[in-house]
């Protein structure tokens, strides 16, 4: 297992560090943590003789099967436009179609950062009375989400009438935020990951909604893929475009349904080998659209 920590070239220094001596047979499963380093990863994992799954950041111009086919198994994310329509619309509701809102950005360059963008503007688009007063970059990261939180109250006070936070950590930085000024739960914020500190703060009702994406999910099939094509269970270069490269479903949570999501138990046995085996694709919600990534 290695840890990026959102760092692209750690991820890269560690990845030569795993295949110095090559890795024939391997599987593999990773997040590049940006597009900027995907390609590169997806190099020395063919050159090492390992078979890779991609998670999240692919870039719009490659895909696993016109780039090293042979050890690139599949692409899978979750779909960031319908996220932030989601809960851009969910926020609009809360507002009564009225009021200023702010966007905590992830990653600029991340595929779920610049869709949660572009689906958010289409709530706008939908909602003519939801103002956007600023966008700032957060890095996904909750301590930044906190302190650019804080400077808006201060800007803007009363005109700040909604947070949009592209992923839970930065929701979380803006909820702290609030809480410095008696503002949480006055202030709606949403959030996007489904993370349980947030599940349980729609519950409380500090937080609107959040778009839940099941890692377990994720984890499971990006995992069985990788070693299904090094067992030869699956071959890649029979597969469609849409079982290489798809969205997972996912679940916008409010307070309506936080409850289910929290009560919900995961079974061990839903997660093995042999039972996702049985169809790799049984979560997928469809191949990822061209230009997506863009």
């Amino acid at each position: 297992m290695v840890v990026s920590d959102f760092d692209g070239q750690k991820v890269l220094e560690q990845f030569g560090a795993v295949f110095a001596a090559g890795c024939e047979g391997c599987a593999v499963s990773l997040d590049p943590t940006s597009n900027a380093f995907t390609k590169a990863v997806v190099q020395r994992a063919s050159d090492a003789g390992a078979k890779y799954v991609n998670l999240w950041n692919r870039p719009d111009g490659i895909h696993p099967w016109d780039t090293n086919a042979d050890a690139w198994v599949a692409n899978v994310a979750f779909d960031g436009v319908d996220s932030g329509y989601q809960n851009g619309m969910a926020l609009c509701s809360a507002l009564g179609g009225h009021g200023g809102i702010v966007v905590l950005e992830g990653i600029p360059d991340n595929p779920p950062s610049k869709q949660r963008l572009v689906g958010l503007h289409k709530a706008l688009a939908k909602c003519p009375g939801m103002m956007l007063l600023d966008t700032q970059v957060g890095n996904w990261d909750q301590t930044q989400g906190q302190a650019i939180t804080r400077t808006w109250l201060a800007k803007y006070g009363d005109k700040l009438r909604g947070v949009f936070a592209e992923n839970d950590g930065m929701a979380l930085g803006a909820v702290a935020a609030l809480r410095e000024k008696g503002l949480s739960g006055k202030v709606p914020v949403t959030g996007s990951d489904g993370s349980s500190d947030v599940l349980k703060l729609i519950q409380s009702g500090e937080v609107l909604s959040t778009m839940y994406i099941d890692g377990y999910v994720q984890g499971a099939t990006a995992t069985a893929l990788a070693v299904a094509a090094v067992t030869g269970d699956i071959k890649p270069e029979r597969l469609s475009h849409a079982q290489r490269d798809f969205y997972l479903k996912q679940t916008l949570v409010t307070k309506t349904n936080a409850q289910d999501i929290i009560s919900a138990k995961k079974n061990p046995a839903a997660f093995t080998y042999q039972k996702i085996k049985e169809n790799f694709w049984a979560a997928s919600a469809g191949e990822i659209p061209a230009g997506a990534n863009d």
